[in-house]
């Protein structure tokens, strides 16, 4: 459905928010064709730890219903955090993931996506990341369309989230 994107209002969510998140995330899943290995399915546990500061999740919303949402992780030297697979990358602390977006099948097609993406970049930079990352799996070319229109570049192709084939997209913004 075509929407005013004027209208859309974007706000920084808290885990208080996360059964919804789930439910956008599941909604996804009930309409995805094909093989569901194109999204990794995230769980409440997956989803908590990239609430604090510097990370950032936030949800877009249009006429006061969430339709997407986008998630900035600081993983810190955790295993989650993307830069480990990245050569150029010297101190992983200054990467930032952009983990997920997901916007809901109705609403699909009004550049959500990318505004979040952009978005989402931007705080990463004010909080001083000089690295952005992504993995987007083969079968979307949708993400991969998006994030390389937001100036991502391949990086390389790896075996994610228990062996699972993904483009792992890099930016540097620092």
């Amino acid at each position: 459905m075509k929407i005013d994107v004027t209208n859309i209002s974007y706000k920084q969510l808290t885990p208080d928010y996360i059964p919804e998140l789930l439910e956008i995330q599941e909604e996804t899943f009930a309409h995805a064709t094909g093989s569901s290995d194109f999204l990794r399915r995230n769980t409440t546990e997956t989803l908590s730890v990239c609430f604090p500061a510097p990370s950032l999740v936030l949800g877009a919303y249009y006429e006061g219903r969430m339709i997407a949402f986008g998630i900035l992780h600081a993983a810190g030297t955790t295993s989650e955090n993307l830069a480990k697979d990245i050569d150029e990358v010297e101190d992983v602390t200054e990467n930032a993931n952009v983990k997920l977006i997901i916007v809901r099948p109705d609403y699909r097609g009004n550049g959500l996506q990318r505004a979040l993406i952009i978005k989402l970049g931007e705080h990463a930079k004010e909080c001083g990341f000089k690295w952005l990352s992504s993995t987007v799996s083969p079968e979307n070319p949708w993400s991969k369309n998006n994030l390389e229109a937001c100036g991502f570049t391949l990086n390389k192709v790896l075996k994610k989230y228990g062996g699972l084939e993904r483009y792992l997209f890099v930016k540097k913004i620092g």
